[in-house]
């Protein structure tokens, strides 16, 4: 397998995320304009919109890709993937409408009924887009994967620059609005684009109890991995306010800059990993591996001295003074950077087939991140409020690596490695000279 066969699918996969890099400058244009205790309880309402598709993303869908290689499974698979997931969606959203008034109060926040009514009309419209996009990903079909993410930011993109400008975005209707409208947009993009693969039927070989003995350990692996980051907003809800949720939620919008970067480096370690796994081509592997670390830790560390030094200053810039706190929350989130390097090697283990071993550490750094978070609350630590996701990140970065250390035994000092090779080629050059 060539990469030079794959270059179009991955420089399709690389130009969508940057898409979600893009939106993330429209999303501080967003976050500007709106009311910090608006743009909190708005938050809330993703969180957890995103948490349950992330859910029943692994739990329902994840089936479509693993067992939808042979075409005379498809319509069995498509009937087990939509209804599951559709059940999961469903249970998710009206289990928090249920207990709307006890979250409300748990949460200090009269206006989380609406976040809990307007749930499951979000859950609704995302459901058709995470369903399709299932099948867009088994089949490799990166360019429509990327025309789908270009409509659902470029709507949103749309209506926030005219809300901007007409000064109309100011209430929690306002952004929702637009989220709303962006995502029935990207499920009709994507539904069009899948239109000749959404057969339903009950002919086919996979039993349900299989399709559900492979998603249910990956729904599993994701809720744990997607706690932390996702639903974090809410213990904090529990113990500041909506206005605190929205200053430090802001910053780690910005903090998600480092985490899109870090998904480009996965979407081409992992492909690479697993051929040369199979391939036991371990001496490449090891180089694989340190050369992930290295050409990402370094820079890492580069930008965080500077952003410490008072580089992230810029968001007061960018926000204005109403989210001055936002340059404390950001300064502690990105020490979560440090272990993202190291994050990596989840992929590795992942290649090596190794996934519970994922799961298993994931689920240690969700407990001790969590007992961080609510430790930081109880003592009353405001401005430390983002050490729960920094050592979620740091802890399992740090299990990840070293476990693939004893499994294929690179020399720790090999990280470091991308300083050796900038030393030769500066050398070269000075010989040239």
């Amino acid at each position: 397998m060539k990469l030079s066969a794959h270059l179009g699918k991955i420089s399709w996969s690389l130009g969508d995320k940057v898409l979600y890099v893009l939106y993330g400058l429209v999303q501080l244009q967003q976050i500007k304009a709106l009311p910090t205790d608006v743009y909190g309880v708005f938050s809330l309402l993703v969180a957890l919109n995103t948490w349950i598709m992330i859910v029943s993303d692994g739990s329902a869908l994840a089936g479509l890709i693993q067992f939808g290689t042979d075409p005379a499974e498809r319509s069995r698979l498509n009937l087990m993937g939509l209804t599951i997931h559709t059940m999961i969606s469903g249970i998710g959203a009206l289990a928090v409408f249920v207990f709307q008034d006890p979250l409300a109060h748990l949460f200090h926040e009269p206006r989380f009924v609406m976040v809990a009514t307007m749930l499951p009309v979000y859950c609704l419209l995302t459901l058709p887009r995470m369903f399709c996009l299932k099948i867009i990903y088994r089949d490799m079909r990166m360019r429509d994967l990327f025309v789908i993410d270009l409509v659902w930011f470029g709507v949103r993109t749309g209506m926030t620059i005219w809300a901007v400008q007409h000064d109309e975005l100011k209430t929690l209707t306002d952004i929702i609005k637009i989220d709303f409208v962006g995502m029935a947009a990207s499920s009709l993009a994507a539904l069009w684009y899948t239109r000749k693969d959404l057969t339903f039927g009950r002919s086919g070989t996979v039993s349900l109890r299989t399709y559900l003995s492979y998603g249910v350990p990956l729904a599993l692996a994701t809720a744990l991995n997607s706690t932390p980051r996702q639903l974090d907003v809410l213990v904090i809800a529990a113990f500041y306010n909506a206005s605190f949720v929205g200053v430090y939620n802001s910053a780690k919008n910005l903090f998600r800059f480092f985490e899109q970067a870090f998904d480009a480096v996965v979407t081409l370690v992992y492909p690479a990993a697993v051929r040369m796994f199979a391939e036991q081509r371990m001496d490449d592997l090891q180089v694989l591996i340190t050369k992930a670390i290295s050409v990402t830790l370094i820079p890492t560390v580069l930008i965080l001295i500077i952003l410490e030094a008072g580089g992230s200053n810029i968001i007061v810039w960018f926000l204005g003074q109403k989210y001055v706190d936002a340059v404390g929350h950001f300064n502690v989130l990105i020490l979560a950077a440090l272990g993202m390097p190291f994050t990596l090697m989840s992929s590795i283990i992942a290649a090596m087939g190794h996934s519970t071993v994922v799961v298993r550490y994931s689920a240690y750094s969700l407990v001790v991140g969590m007992a961080v978070l609510f430790a930081v609350c109880l003592a009353d630590w405001p401005w430390a409020v983002g050490l729960g996701l920094v050592t979620n990140t740091i802890v399992v970065g740090f299990l990840c690596t070293a476990y693939v250390r004893s499994s294929i035994h690179f020399p720790l000092k090999a990280i470091l490695r991308a300083m050796d090779d900038v030393r030769s080629a500066i050398a070269g050059m000075r010989s040239k000279a």
